[in-house]
């Protein structure tokens, strides 16, 4: 068990990734080198286009066209999840639904089999209360109810949502906060995007249940490594290090904030160089002091997540 600390070395990477695309002295991700002055010219482009040509490409990378009003927000936590969670809710409904015929009549069956069993030791209107509760009783049981796998899309938004009420406090200290932007090419996405003069943060957002504990190097939940989890949330990390290219200008720090879970460690809990937080302790962790970015680098910073982001959903 480590604490966080910006000089604190990670000592695994996410299959498939690039070591290079990791930063080897701090636990964040550091790539290309592109100044806050190109930046500023590059932005001035973006606003100018025929006044000033483009940086080039190998520069400024993963520069996409926004959703019309996506500049005007800075998204909505745990929008995609919930979208996700409706698609799988229906596909559940549509799988559910033809065995509706015979759950209605196994509660009719239940309700007149009881009510006959207990006919000769009840009155008439006790017999029909009796068989009416059994009948609603199994009809509870047997109503629909969306699959444990589909229940955990909405418990993602949910903690999507805990952490950006969380966050939402840092906006008035010159933090700019941006939820749930997609990551091109691929169908993941980013949680939360913390720009602030503390630095940036990619934070993810899990709602767990029971407790997590760590042991042998690893972390654990309901008997099962979160190795996985780890691992995405650095490829995360390191495709908005990617699309940003600001190489040893900024880094960027991936953050495993937990929701609902008792996490038994007193102190930060660092694990492959990602810091593991419960909900509690993530804005007082975000505002320790790593790299100082001035208010106009911040604006800067934010103003490239508009041009480089979109929506997830």
């Amino acid at each position: 068990m480590a604490s966080w600390h910006p000089n604190h070395h990670h000592d695994q990477h996410p299959a498939g990734d690039d070591h290079d695309d990791y930063c080897p002295d701090e636990p964040g991700v550091r790539i290309r080198p592109v100044t806050f002055a190109e930046l500023e010219d590059y932005l001035e482009h973006l606003a100018n286009p025929s006044q000033r040509p483009p940086l080039p490409r190998a520069r400024v990378v993963g520069i996409t066209s926004t959703q019309p009003g996506f500049l005007d927000q800075h998204g909505r936590p745990g929008r995609s999840a919930m979208a996700e969670y409706r698609r799988r809710r229906t596909t559940d409904w549509k799988t559910w639904k033809p065995t509706l015929a015979v759950r209605t009549a196994a509660v009719l069956a239940a309700g007149v089999s009881t009510g006959l069993l207990t006919a000769t030791v009840a009155g008439p209107s006790l017999v029909w209360l009796i068989g009416l509760t059994a009948a609603t009783a199994l009809a509870w049981r047997l109503r629909f109810r969306p699959t444990a796998g589909t229940l955990a899309w909405r418990h993602g938004a949910q903690g999507e949502r805990r952490t950006a009420r969380l966050l939402a406090s840092l906006e008035r200290q010159g933090y700019q906060v941006f939820h749930d932007l997609a990551i091109a090419g691929s169908a993941a996405n980013v949680d939360h995007l913390v720009i602030g003069p503390t630095g940036v943060f990619v934070i993810d957002s899990k709602r767990y249940r029971g407790h997590l504990h760590y042991s042998a190097g690893q972390l654990w939940h309901s008997g099962r490594p979160l190795d996985r989890r780890l691992a995405t949330l650095w490829w995360e990390a390191t495709q908005v290090a990617e699309t940003l290219g600001f190489g040893p200008d900024l880094h960027i720090y991936p953050v495993l904030c937990v929701h609902v879970a008792r996490l038994p460690w007193r102190r930060d809990l660092l694990v492959d160089g990602i810091p593991v937080l419960a909900a509690g302790a993530l804005r007082p962790a975000l505002q320790v002091t790593r790299q100082a970015l001035s208010p106009e680098q911040v604006e800067l910073v934010a103003a490239h997540v508009h041009a480089s982001f979109q929506p997830a959903a």
